[in-house]
């Protein structure tokens, strides 16, 4: 199973007009009408450089992206399941999403569902005290490889990135005072990146957006590439079960990062019990391959040159049919294109599959050595 793949409804490709445009208090957005789909995405994405670290407590912008989904009378899901639109929120390492979905005869209210969630957050002691009973509930529905994952991003990078789900007793110390500051410094201006898609008039909605987007507070972000720390040889303990490997993965744009993730998908797909997670970027992050039972590790030893062309052959596929699942257009879709008009805008996504395709064999041998000899090991106490 991957840690990145969810069920997502396939829209159909449709050529049209393109609008994307900087706006002066650093906000960027980009539009693609598809005529005649007779559907719509707007995703929102504030990239986590407008509240760095969490502010200092891990899993802040998770409980953020619970407060700010609410909208500013606390009604927006409401309001938008009335009218057939959908809202999914997410938090990852490199931002926080907010995806709206539905039939584009409601654009308007679409659009204007982002002024919602720019309002000025306002929250008191008892709703704070509602939202961490929920994250405590979600704590426990965390998938196993998560504390591997945590591991791997904190001592992968300088400075390391904590946990995205995030400390609940170094949360529930949170004012809403400090809630409502970081709320602001997460979605300020410089941060924002909104992406659409679907069947509406381009420059119309692009009026509409630079109205909306005009009304986030103004602010700057510094976005500066994440440090990676050697990983060679390097060994460390998790307070969880099973084992993990971790490599770093340089970026959705270098070629390399797609032989690591088809190399792993590949042994994911030979030896029983594997799962490769990864959160796609065009930033620096890891990729993690994780056995639950500890075992199956031995196995990446046995792939030689003598079969490097049948295991190289596998390894492509896997890359190629990742790449085309991130075609399937859902919330993950938008976000992905989203983040890369913010980290890679000169880069074509569409270059993914023939990548994919084009990998070479010594490319695959090389990322499986990463895999054996270059990887981070990651012990289970469990």
């Amino acid at each position: 199973m991957l840690g990145f793949i969810c069920g997502l409804a396939l829209i159909a490709q449709a050529e049209g007009s393109v609008v994307q445009k900087e706006l002066p208090n650093g906000a960027k957005f980009r539009i693609e009408a598809t005529p005649g789909t007779g559907t719509l995405m707007v995703a929102l994405y504030a990239s986590e450089a407008g509240l760095p670290n969490d502010g200092g407590v891990p899993g802040t912008r998770h409980l953020l992206e619970h407060l700010i989904a609410k909208g500013g009378d606390r009604l927006l899901d409401t309001k938008l399941e009335s009218v057939g639109l959908s809202l999914t929120a997410f938090t990852e390492r490199d931002g926080t999403a907010f995806v709206v979905m539905g039939s584009s005869r409601q654009s308007v209210l679409a659009i204007e569902s982002l002024r919602d969630l720019l309002e000025p957050l306002r929250v008191d002691g008892g709703e704070l005290e509602v939202e961490l009973k929920i994250l405590e509930q979600e704590s426990a529905l965390r998938a196993d490889y998560e504390p591997f994952l945590d591991r791997a991003w904190l001592e992968l990078f300088e400075p390391g990135v904590g946990s995205v789900f995030g400390d609940l007793k170094g949360m529930a110390q949170l004012t809403p005072d400090q809630l409502m500051g970081g709320a602001e410094a997460l979605m300020n201006s410089g941060g924002l990146t909104v992406y659409v898609r679907g069947d509406v008039d381009a420059d119309v909605t692009a009026l509409r957006l630079t109205e909306v987007l005009n009304s986030a507070t103004r602010g700057q972000v510094n976005f500066a590439p994440r440090e990676v720390l050697e990983s060679i040889g390097r060994k460390e303990t998790v307070a969880g079960k099973g084992r993990a490997r971790a490599v770093v993965a340089a970026g959705l744009d270098r070629p390399m990062t797609l032989a690591r993730l088809g190399v792993a998908l590949a042994i994911m797909r030979l030896e029983p019990g594997f799962e490769v997670v990864y959160e796609p970027s065009f930033d620096r992050g890891p990729v993690l391959l994780y056995s639950r039972s500890g075992e199956g590790f031995g196995a990446l030893e046995k792939y030689d040159q003598a079969g490097l062309s049948r295991f190289a052959a596998l390894a492509r596929l896997q890359a190629l049919r990742l790449v085309n699942g991130w075609k399937l257009e859902g919330p993950r879709f938008g976000v992905l294109r989203a983040k890369k008009l913010r980290q890679a805008a000169a880069f074509n996504l569409d270059q993914l599959e023939s990548t994919a395709r084009g990998l070479t064999d010594d490319e695959i041998w090389s990322a499986l050595q990463d895999w054996r000899g270059g990887a981070m090991h990651l012990e289970g106490t469990r």
